[in-house]
């Protein structure tokens, strides 16, 4: 009898031991550079930078919109805002760090 007529598998436990670590190694290798700056001598992810940045720039956005009068059209507001950050921090990631 073959193993195909016994019931088994094809693929022995080693053979899928060995796929399944080759497949993490080949999997994390990119992950060997992660963006990271130097700020007063400790090391702060890209991210972190990008979201305070974007914080910052819906607040001028958010005192912009009030100035101008603007703010009274936006709705609905406790979308809008969060969905300002995310986008600010995104775009700001994506053109300085990638």
């Amino acid at each position: 009898m073959t193993e195909k007529q016994a019931g088994r598998p094809s693929v022995t436990f080693q053979q899928a031991k060995v796929a399944a670590v080759l497949g993490v190694v080949l999997s994390t290798t990119a992950c060997s550079r992660s963006p990271e700056l130097d700020v007063l001598g400790s090391y702060f992810p890209a991210w972190i930078v990008c979201l305070a940045a974007a914080l910052a720039l819906t607040f001028a956005a958010h005192a912009l919109f009030t100035k101008t009068k603007v703010a009274h059209e936006l709705w609905p507001l406790p979308l809008l805002y969060p969905s300002l950050v995310c986008f600010l921090s995104c775009t700001l990631w994506l053109i300085f760090f990638e």
